[in-house]
């Protein structure tokens, strides 16, 4: 095969790669087309982790969508399984609903939180290559400064969307353990003192998923000061 024929299939590969990418991105912008237009000269480096990425994301949002359903019929279920029994008190159908409001929070904030990672100016290693660049370079003190500040926030952010996702985690182990117990408890007429540890726990968790709140609002914050 000649040298121009394999030229003409590099560049059919690289531009068919640059149009996949371009219509799987979530946000079909000027950044996604120099996104898909990169990876038509790079397509065999480029193009894997671009389309990693993107079912990373996709693979963390199907996720989240799965705990919140599991959440939701376990706790349909405990609180039928009390229904009309001493045992009502310890999970009220309105206490469940309030546990499902802050589950629903959560899990459209990490979805918002993924996609936003998902963004090429969120890449952490993409960060971090240029804080290395920047320092390398002997850039001025504020151009350094700022590419630090965005570096750490970049990280933290990715931070904060793993212990979001590790909160939801727990929080479904939980529901699940407190469903468990009440029929326990229901069944065999032994003492509720482990209900009320597992709702402790669950409140406990629910409260550090609120944090994770006000931390994502600092983060916003510092950014924004940058622009």
């Amino acid at each position: 095969m000649k040298l121009m024929d394999l030229a003409l299939l590099y560049s059919i590969a690289g531009a068919a790669c640059a149009v996949a990418l371009y219509r799987r991105s979530p946000h079909n912008d000027s950044r996604a087309l120099l996104a898909a237009l990169t990876a038509i000269p790079l397509w065999p480096i480029w193009a894997p982790i671009a389309w990693t990425a993107r079912r990373s994301v996709a693979a963390c949002v199907e996720g989240a969508g799965d705990r919140v359903e599991r959440i939701r019929m376990a706790l349909e279920n405990a609180v039928e399984s009390v229904r009309g029994t001493p045992l009502e008190n310890l999970l009220s159908r309105e206490t469940a609903k309030i546990i499902l409001q802050e589950v629903d929070r959560v899990s459209a904030r990490n979805r918002e939180l993924q996609e936003l990672l998902s963004r090429q100016e969120f890449d952490l290693r993409a960060a971090e290559h240029r804080l290395e660049t920047v320092e390398r370079t002997g850039a001025s003190a504020r151009v350094l400064a700022s590419a630090r500040v965005h570096f750490e926030n970049v990280r933290r952010l990715h931070g904060l969307a793993e212990r979001d996702a590790r909160g939801l985690d727990e929080l479904a182990a939980l529901v699940d353990a407190l469903r468990t117990e009440l029929m326990v408890v229901k069944l065999s007429g032994s003492s509720a003192a482990g209900v009320d540890g597992i709702v402790g726990d669950l409140w406990a968790n629910i409260e550090g998923l609120r944090q994770v709140s006000g931390e994502l609002s600092t983060s916003a914050a510092a950014g924004s000061s940058l622009s």
